[in-house]
């Protein structure tokens, strides 16, 4: 009885794609790691700009209240009220320096 030897060329194939199949689930793997980070600074991004938008429209409900109207205008365009004086510290500015 002759027993069959696997033929070297089957055994070249099987090697080839065995080794192809790793390199291409290895890249698999590294790009999904890669979009995971995406994602999560995406959704810190995300959580950032609606903490934003809660605050925006905070201001936005209070902009008709005159406390906001006066905050703006003093701090945003530096009016004052009539016969008001504004001091200003000018020790206090080069402390800061």
């Amino acid at each position: 009885m002759k027993r069959r030897r696997f033929p070297l060329f089957f055994a070249v194939v099987i090697l080839v794609a065995a080794t192809y199949g790793a390199i291409t689930l290895s890249t698999s793997i590294s790009q999904r790691g890669q979009k995971q980070s995406e994602i999560i600074e995406n959704e810190k991004e995300i959580a950032k700009l609606k903490k934003n938008i809660d605050i925006l429209e905070k201001e936005i409900k209070n902009s008709d209240s005159p406390q906001f109207v006066e905050k703006v205008a003093r701090e945003d365009l530096g009016m004052v009220k009539p016969r008001e004086v504004i001091y200003v510290d000018k020790d206090k500015d080069s402390k800061n320096k």
